[in-house]
């Protein structure tokens, strides 16, 4: 029966008008017709506003529908009528994720497991949060836990695999990725796990393999396509590798992780202008992250900007905003990139305004980004696995047992 704020004579009849209304459409939802369901379930809570469960619908097929916004207001009208809503308490952990609010996200999380320790939902949301604020070792146990309560699950498996990957336990992580492709061969977000994980061994050739097979699948996915280009660097095929860094680009122009490795990759192919260029894109987009400063720093050495260079590398041990001078050289590095104008190659005549010094300065700056500071890309940029989690009614069970997401 659905539930009300308040008793009225009429209440079976109301019941019936709704019930009839969603039998109509049923089999609309079912097709994922939800354009065609939304104004129906619109109409319905404008007659019926005091009816939780009749939002909790109505916010439930938004989220599906990706009106992530709309989907969190009415979702917040329920919890304000009913606190102990736990499913509509874990689906606006779910929209809150996918909307980038990692930290109000993970309250919403919290507070289901608090409640109900073994909600599946709720565990898969806190464990991918906490991995994305580099929380690994805090996200263990509630994937474990995950595990423990459907161990066929390849989401699960590869969720743990990607929480123990950072934890120095690769044996461990691999097992676990392994495991989730036994049960699902195609599911990606375990081949990019693995891919990663043989890269770092310097099994270039065993991590195409495997992301040949994720391309295939999502020839979009910005991971996928950041990891081809990390791997063929390693075969020394580094025009292969700026092309996927550039398609990676493409998909997701303010991906920070993209613009990072495509700076490395346009270093190593000697457009050292176009390295600082999309360094200094990247370090816009995430000002505070260590790798970023070590690629714009490194850019900037191999420009010449020995000066900028320096600053860039020290801002953060300072804490303090660069340099009105260190400005001006990524200003004008950044100009000379977009004019297509690049460095001279060492030993002829050096570009003007642009110190041809500094290299100590860019073989300490050196350092390949780790892509698990990156696994986000931005707050905005939300991993699939997330918008199949979503709870339709208590009674219902949590679909990442049922279907592994996409």
């Amino acid at each position: 029966m659905t539930e009300t704020l308040r008793g009225n004579p009429d209440t079976n009849a109301r019941q019936e008008k709704i019930n009839a209304a969603l039998d109509a459409i049923a089999y609309l939802e079912k097709d994922e017709r939800f354009d065609e369901v939304i104004p129906v379930y619109q109409d319905l809570v404008g007659r019926y506003p005091d009816d939780v469960e009749l939002l909790f619908k109505m916010a439930t097929i938004m989220l599906r529908n990706g009106d992530l916004r709309g989907s969190v207001a009415h979702l917040r009208k329920v919890l304000f009528m009913k606190p102990e809503h736990l499913a509509a308490r874990s689906n606006m952990g779910n929209a809150l994720l996918l909307l980038g609010y990692l930290e109000q996200a993970k309250e919403a999380f919290d507070a289901v497991v608090e409640a109900e320790p073994e909600n599946r939902n709720a565990l898969y949301g806190l464990a991918t949060i906490l991995i994305k604020l580099q929380g690994h070792a805090e996200a263990e146990p509630y994937a474990r836990r995950l595990v423990q309560l459907i161990p066929n699950s390849a989401p699960a498996l590869s969720l743990l695999g990607e929480a123990l990957s950072a934890e120095t336990r690769a044996e461990a992580a691999t097992l676990n990725y392994r495991a989730a492709l036994r049960i699902d061969p195609q599911y990606v977000p375990a081949l990019v796990g693995l891919a990663k994980l043989l890269i770092i061994r310097k099994k270039s050739e065993d991590a195409l393999a495997h992301l040949y097979k994720a391309h295939d699948l999502q020839p979009r996915n910005v991971e996928v396509l950041v990891a081809m280009g990390r791997a063929y660097l390693l075969e020394e095929n580094t025009s292969s590798a700026v092309e996927s860094f550039e398609l990676a680009h493409a998909c997701e122009p303010e991906n920070a992780a993209a613009l990072v490795h495509l700076s490395i990759g346009k270093r190593k192919l000697g457009l050292v202008y176009a390295g600082v260029y999309h360094a200094a894109a990247a370090w816009r987009l995430a000002p505070g992250n260590k790798q970023v400063s070590n690629a714009l720093g490194t850019a900037l050495a191999a420009a010449g900007a020995s000066d900028a260079a320096r600053d860039v590398l020290t801002s953060m041990s300072r804490n303090s905003q660069f340099l009105e001078a260190t400005e001006a050289a990524i200003k004008e590095i950044e100009y000379l990139a977009e004019q297509g104008y690049e460095r001279p190659i060492r030993g002829k005549k050096a570009a003007p305004a642009i110190s041809a010094k500094s290299e100590s300065i860019e073989n300490r700056a050196r350092e390949e980004p780790d892509d698990s500071l990156f696994a986000a890309g931005s707050e905005e940029t939300i991993s699939e696995e997330q918008t199949e989690l979503v709870e339709d009614n208590t009674d219902k069970p949590d679909s990442l047992e049922e279907k592994a997401p996409s």
